[in-house]
């Protein structure tokens, strides 16, 4: 898994993507992990709250200061509509139909003209590298099931979303296994040509990499 320099473009697209599009201040973070964002939220004067599975990883984020709740109890909470909600990295970790119940799930507590946003990574060949990955989603494939047009597909969501605006994230090129090849992260030449891949990249502006997810941002329309 990358660390958390891969997410620094990315975490100040959410941000910026807030400010641009949201009409409010209440932010539902769904998937938030250790609470990478709910800290910039909080930062940034946001009401923010993190929806977690992992119950251990929800006790950590409340020792952190950070209001984290577990899907039971946001469920079980007297419903609210939020302005914003997030759905960072967590969207491909799910199958076709588990992602459509849960994305129309949170929907319903999204209020009509509130925001969405989606990051998620393309797919890549270093996208099963996370063990809990399961199929990579893309903009026109959320269309198809949100959007308001009718598509030939299995999934018709009871809410609907128009896209707003789009930005794909881009990282640089780096070596990767393969089934014949296993690259130790430890050793000093895959250390060296990490670093020498990422001073391309940094020096060349962006433009000697590869991009490998994308941003989303999309209106609740009904």
């Amino acid at each position: 898994m990358k660390n958390n320099q891969a997410y620094v473009g990315e975490d100040s697209k959410i941000l910026e993507f807030i400010s641009q599009y949201g009409n409010g201040s209440k932010v539902l973070d769904v998937g938030c992990g250790y609470g990478r964002i709910l800290r910039l939220l909080s930062g940034s004067g946001f009401k923010a709250v993190g929806v977690e599975a992992n119950t251990e990883i929800v006790e950590s984020c409340r020792l952190a200061g950070l209001e984290c709740i577990s899907p039971d109890e946001f469920d079980n909470s007297p419903k609210q509509e939020w302005d914003v909600i997030i759905m960072s990295h967590i969207i491909e970790h799910f199958s076709p139909r588990e992602c459509f119940n849960m994305m129309d799930h949170y929907l319903d507590y999204l209020k009509g003209g509130g925001i969405l946003i989606i990051a998620t990574p393309l797919l890549t060949e270093y996208f099963y590298e996370d063990f809990d990955h399961v199929k990579p989603y893309l903009p026109l494939g959320i269309n198809m099931v949100f959007g308001v047009k009718s598509a030939q597909v299995q999934y018709r969501s009871r809410n609907k979303l128009q896209l707003l605006d789009l930005w794909y994230k881009k990282y640089f090129y780096r070596a990767t296994n393969s089934r014949d090849v296993y690259l130790n992260d430890t050793a000093f030449f895959t250390r060296f040509i990490k670093f020498f891949l990422k001073i391309i990249f940094i020096i060349s502006f962006g433009y000697f990499g590869k991009k490998d997810g994308w941003v989303g941002v999309f209106r609740k329309i009904l």
